[in-house]
């Protein structure tokens, strides 16, 4: 038996659909939209007021030293002396590291888990610039958890000079330095804590993996320049990112070390070899992942 003729033609229905006749904003617009959406999560924002406590929080407490050596400085008429900027990245080492760890997470480990990933690497977005908009993101957290109360501490100083002409040249022998001091925290603390959680898809795992990275290895260091003598003891401790960085920005202050860091005045380049090459090996792991992930 034959078909009839209108069965075997078919039909074909207009729904709606129109061909896209507008802008076509490119991989740049693609990248900077990434990043300032990876930036905005960073800090819990557009994600509900429960992944705001954690950041701003921890934020709160990065401020709190400086906030507190300002007040203490202005209430006593400058009796109370102000903190030094190299103090600032020890007093908020912890919380910095803390952060990283908390946050990167949630830039890399969540596309994952919710299998996003393919959506991202279709035209126009390749993985090397999902990637590179993650980590400038991440580093960018980071600049600004270090720098804020970096400037705190130099607005005050500023502030409470009785010339301040004369203040702003006291001070500006450490505006390198302080413009320096968040990069360096970026790439030794920022950069390994995203690599790290790139690697894990569950977010309380990667948040695990890169808190014992920055903890654990912290009372090992200690352990074991205490146990170690010469070389061996000076190189323990740059086995903590911690430690690194602050030896680091120790040295770009040109201030001197005890405990741990001692050695940190007197070999400042093992410190910032150390920083930089966890960061390269840190990047490199990233750059692995994603493109692994594209095989």
């Amino acid at each position: 038996m034959s078909l009839a003729p209108d069965a075997v033609a078919g039909v074909i229905y207009d729904i709606g659909y129109r061909k896209y006749e507008g802008a076509r904003l490119g991989r740049g617009y693609a990248f900077r939209t990434l990043y300032v959406h990876s930036l905005r999560s960073a800090f819990g924002l557009g994600r509900g007021g429960r992944a705001l406590w954690i950041p701003w929080m921890l934020f709160a407490f990065i401020c709190f030293p400086s906030a507190v050596s300002v007040a203490a400085s202005a209430f006593t008429g400058g009796m109370a002396n102000l903190m030094s900027y190299d103090d600032v990245f020890a007093f908020v080492s912890l919380v910095i590291a803390l952060f990283s760890a908390a946050q990167a997470p949630e830039l890399v480990s969540r596309d994952q888990q919710y299998r996003v990933l393919p959506l991202y690497f279709s035209r126009p977005l390749p993985a090397r610039e999902y990637a590179g908009a993650k980590l400038l993101a991440m580093w960018t957290a980071v600049v600004i958890l270090v720098l804020t109360p970096l400037l705190i501490l130099l607005v005050g100083r500023l502030a409470m000079g009785a010339d301040f002409v004369a203040a702003v040249k006291a001070e500006s022998k450490y505006f390198l330095p302080i413009l320096a001091t968040p990069l360096v925290a970026a790439l030794g603390i920022g950069t390994p804590a995203l690599a790290l959680a790139s690697l894990v898809q569950r977010r309380w795992l990667a948040t695990a993996a890169a808190f014992g990275f920055f903890f654990i290895t912290v009372p090992i260091a200690g352990i074991l320049t205490e146990i170690l003598e010469g070389d061996a003891q000076r190189y323990a401790v740059l086995i903590n990112p911690i430690f690194a960085v602050g030896g680091a920005i120790l040295a770009l202050f040109g201030a001197k070390a005890d405990g741990v860091l001692k050695d940190a005045t007197e070999h400042p380049e093992l410190y910032g070899l150390t920083v930089a090459a966890l960061a390269v090996i840190s990047i490199a792991i990233l750059a692995w992942r994603y493109r692994r992930m594209t095989v």
